[in-house]
């Protein structure tokens, strides 16, 4: 039996994102459960959604790992298995049955993730980061995470206190306790607006500094304040 699917996707400021993904979002939407948890944005985010008849609420607390936690903790009451969804990330076809095929009450994975361009450097970063997680077994984001609803009730608190890198926290929570997580070939499709604006090995080397960081110690909430400042 398939088991009920309910897709969190978290935004922040995303008004233009959503514009240029609307056809995307109303289709998914209009076949999945899908809830928009909004952070607090500034622009016509939350307007843009409710005119297009879209569930959104609005985190109490700013930062992703709250805003993933308000929405599991807002999710369908039928929700069995909770998908995390970047707003600029697309899902294959057919993503409930690739998820649906081993799940179970302790099930956590996620996808292999394709970059939206054909140039070369993206075909190099996107096999990295597809072999860094499969050899980890540390998710990120864009490789869209599932969960087990039951499960992810057992790290809300903690997914709080995480308003920059909750992905790894998440992860490595979950591989803890249940160990690896299940991967997915067919691979999401993302987006790779943010390194073009940001420049591409500028990109790499803030998520690598982030990352080193937070590896050893620092604090998610002073470096959510560093990343934003």
């Amino acid at each position: 039996m398939t088991p009920h699917i309910s897709i969190i996707i978290p935004v922040f400021n995303e008004e233009l994102t959503i514009h240029n993904n609307i056809e995307y979002l109303n289709t998914l939407a209009s076949n999945h459960d899908v809830l928009f948890v909004d952070g607090a944005s500034s622009d016509g985010t939350v307007q843009t959604l409710k005119d297009n008849h879209h569930q959104v609420i609005t985190s109490p607390i700013c930062g992703r790992g709250a805003q993933l936690s308000f929405g599991v903790s807002n999710a369908n009451d039928l929700a069995e298995l909770i998908l995390f969804l970047h707003i600029d990330t697309k899902l294959p076809q057919q993503f409930e049955s690739m998820i649906s095929r081993q799940a179970n009450l302790d099930y956590w994975g996620r996808f292999n993730v394709k970059l939206d361009s054909d140039k070369a450097i993206f075909k190099i970063i996107q096999f990295m980061m597809n072999m860094r997680s499969k050899i980890t077994g540390i998710a990120t984001g864009d490789q869209a995470i599932f969960v087990s609803k039951n499960e992810l009730m057992n790290h809300i608190d903690e997914m709080i206190e995480h308003p920059l890198m909750e992905d790894i926290y998440l992860s490595k929570a979950l591989k803890s306790r249940l160990g690896r997580g299940q991967i997915i070939e067919h691979p999401v499709t993302t987006s790779v607006r943010y390194w073009e604006k940001s420049g591409i090995f500028s990109t790499i080397i803030k998520m690598w500094k982030y990352r080193m960081l937070y590896f050893f110690g620092a604090s998610p909430k002073q470096l959510y304040q560093s990343y934003y400042k």
